[in-house]
């Protein structure tokens, strides 16, 4: 009789799938006793039946929600979060230094406004990601996504003037919705 490998891979083994668990745990843990100590207040009366209670729906959360290893080029969750709140604070600071440098460009005499077509790799796939850079591209001043083209591949950026570094800025604003959404660049 001859056996053939099972289609389905076994979990993975080892240190790491082991610090997973520990760090789900106690991540879990903490969270779920922070919100026994919230609605049940910090009496020792009631410790015991909230040890109890934080024990079991720690492990009902790990029956019904395994730990898995993140699938490859995945951004890391503390890192995704960083990235979450890090992005909305970059949008901000590049739409002031933009908005100001167009001001600036725009009551120069003479007008300081040379408009150009600059093509730029899209690094992002199809969906929301690529969608929310291009609504956040549209929103900086200076410069608009014109059309994207090459299916996909390449966007047109309207901007007022090349030296406002168009590629430079929609490649970084790619990497960073990207690692937002924890989503690898292809």
């Amino acid at each position: 009789m001859v056996r053939t490998p099972s289609a389905s891979p076994s979990p993975p083994t080892g240190p790491g799938r082991a610090l997973r668990i520990v760090r789900a745990v106690v991540l879990r843990g903490a969270v779920l006793a922070l919100v026994w100590v919230v609605l049940a207040g910090w009496d020792a009366a009631y410790a015991g039946y909230g040890a109890v209670s934080v024990g079991a729906a720690t492990a009902l959360s790990l029956a019904m929600f395994p730990v898995t290893a993140p699938p490859p080029g995945t951004v890391p969750p503390w890192r995704r979060a960083r990235a979450i709140a890090e992005l909305p604070l970059w949008f901000l600071g590049k739409s002031i230094v933009g908005g100001a440098d167009v001001a600036w460009r725009a009551l120069k005499r003479p007008v300081d406004i040379q408009p150009a077509v600059v093509r730029a790799p899209c690094v992002l796939s199809e969906g929301n990601t690529r969608q929310l850079a291009l609504l956040m591209m549209n929103l900086m001043p200076g410069t608009m996504v014109q059309r994207v083209v090459d299916d996909g591949a390449t966007v047109e950026l309207h901007t007022l003037a090349e030296a406002l570094h168009p590629a430079r800025q929609w490649e970084e604003l790619q990497h960073r919705v990207a690692a937002a959404f924890g989503q690898p660049t292809r």
